[in-house]
């Protein structure tokens, strides 16, 4: 079973929980991973930029950050998601809010995994695997 913990540092979007379980459930179950908690923290880009800053070293916002808590023998982590920047992406890319949250939630849970996208082919992996969960979302529209 997967617990998820929603919380909001904005007051930019609501995210119906119900929505985001089913998105969190399908990633774990595909991953094969029993049960955890993942807390998703939606925040702006100042929010974002100061996490990134403090533990991450970098100055720029971003568009998710996932911190690993516990991997064994129960995952829990937390991720926080840049609703600003993903309004930005979704008018980049052409696509609904729904569907960049819906996007950014399987990366964060991904990284929770242990994937990374630090080099070329990790971020070629991640990301291949990132989109087959989002499409089977249903591309995110109306699951957020």
């Amino acid at each position: 079973m997967v617990e998820i913990a929603i919380s909001y540092a904005t007051g930019r979007v609501r995210v119906p929980k119900k929505m985001l379980q089913r998105i969190v459930s399908l990633v774990f179950k595909k991953e094969q991973v029993a049960g955890g908690k993942i807390s998703c923290v939606f925040v702006d880009d100042d929010a974002i930029r100061k996490l990134n800053s403090k533990y991450l070293g970098h100055t720029s916002a971003t568009d998710v950050i996932t911190f690993p808590i516990e991997t064994q023998p129960f995952l829990e982590a937390e991720i926080y998601i840049n609703v600003e920047q993903a309004r930005r992406q979704a008018r980049i890319f052409g696509v609904s809010l729904a569907n960049e949250l819906s996007r950014l939630v399987v990366h964060g849970v991904l990284h929770a995994f242990g994937y990374t996208d630090k080099r070329t082919n990790q971020r070629e992996q991640m990301f291949e695997l990132q989109e087959r969960y989002v499409r089977m979302c249903g591309d995110g529209e109306g699951a957020i």
